[in-house]
């Protein structure tokens, strides 16, 4: 059974493989893929406010952050602003790991992710879902990633830097890892807030907090082990990786020494670069140098983090990505929708079906 099952797999792999590359070979240069786009449904902001986040002059803020209007129209006319052909639509952070109850959470996370799936099936070919657990309650996430990916059909999964202080790379989030694995699955990495929310200094956590949790998420990844035992799961992390560009070689050095973890620091240089990320609020010509002598063109996608980052910053910030990080138009090929084919082959299926 076991053997047939891989061979099942590996015929679809091969299938969705050719498929990716059937598709973009009729896509244009400038065909955008979305990966780090959020949706920001009633229920969920109305579960925020009944758990006590603050609302100020009608507005409600999670970690020191307005939590922006959305709507479906909405999301579809900004996608046409931006040159956006096609959004992997995400919750942010806290997702529903504010929900202490396991059950409570579960059910939250199943009531949006019916929601996501609704909004794909209203725009089949421009939106696809990442399903939403209810971490970090381990059994529920991976009942929850099951339905989703099994019988919804979502193009990957939404994970987070932590839930709740369960960082990637707890070993109590193998089970969710291997289910992934099992289905060959993807998943886009959204940072958090760390628990320790003092050393924000009062301003809001996603200015600073959220790049280094970023860098938190991948260095316990490394260390723990976790990425070594699921090496093969492609998983995005947002904002071109916050500050591990920089930080990546005295990561690697540190982790060689004995007495932290003893390992190879030229296997953990190539580990912590065998991720891809996104250029959400990363497209500055500092930070994209940073990322390029980081990693290759093949790892970089495009992300633009609406609704919260305001289309008057997204536009621009978009246009510039070539120019700022000098990418000949192949390299642009792969940063707007080439690599994300690959990471999510199910966008693939969606596109053929709207006749490209």
């Amino acid at each position: 059974m076991h053997f047939l099952l891989q061979k099942i797999l590996l015929g679809s792999t091969l299938a969705c493989l050719a498929s990716c590359h059937a598709i973009t070979q009729n896509l244009g240069l400038d065909y955008r893929i979305d990966v780090h786009s959020h949706v920001v449904p009633e229920i969920w902001k109305e579960a925020m406010i009944s758990a006590g986040y603050p609302v100020k002059n009608g507005t409600l803020y999670a970690d020191g952050f307005p939590v922006p209007d959305w709507t479906l129209e909405s999301h579809i006319s900004n996608m046409n602003t931006l040159g956006v052909n096609f959004s992997a639509l995400s919750v942010s952070a806290p997702g529903v790991f504010f929900i202490k109850e396991a059950h409570k959470a579960k059910k939250l996370a199943r009531s949006i992710n019916l929601l996501l799936h609704s909004y794909t099936k209203i725009h089949p070919t421009r939106l696809g879902a990442l399903c939403l657990l209810p971490l970090p309650f381990v059994d529920e996430a991976v009942e929850e990633l099951k339905f989703c990916l099994d019988t919804l059909k979502f193009i990957g999964v939404g994970l987070y830097t932590n839930a709740d202080g369960t960082y990637l790379g707890d070993s109590a989030l193998d089970p969710v890892f291997s289910a992934m694995s099992e289905r060959r699955a993807s998943a886009f990495v959204h940072p958090a807030s760390p628990g320790c929310t003092s050393v924000a200094m009062g301003y809001p956590i996603p200015m600073t907090e959220y790049p280094f949790d970023t860098v938190r998420a991948i260095e316990n990844l490394l260390i723990a082990g976790q990425r070594a035992r699921f090496s093969d799961l492609k998983l995005i992390f947002a904002h071109g990786g916050g500050a591990i560009p920089y930080l990546a070689a005295r990561i690697a050095g540190m982790a060689s020494l004995s007495w932290l973890a003893g390992l190879s620091a030229t296997e953990s240089m190539a580990q912590l670069a065998g991720y891809y990320y996104d250029t959400a609020s990363s497209a500055s010509a500092i930070q994209l140098t940073a990322l390029k002598s980081f990693v290759n063109a093949d790892q970089i996608v495009t992300g633009t983090d609406y609704p919260y980052v305001p289309i008057a910053q997204a536009e621009p910030a978009i246009a510039a990505i070539q120019h700022n990080g000098n990418f000949t138009d192949e390299a642009m090929s792969q940063i707007n929708h080439q690599n994300a084919l690959t990471i999510f082959p199910l966008i693939a299926d969606a596109l053929k079906l709207g006749g490209h």
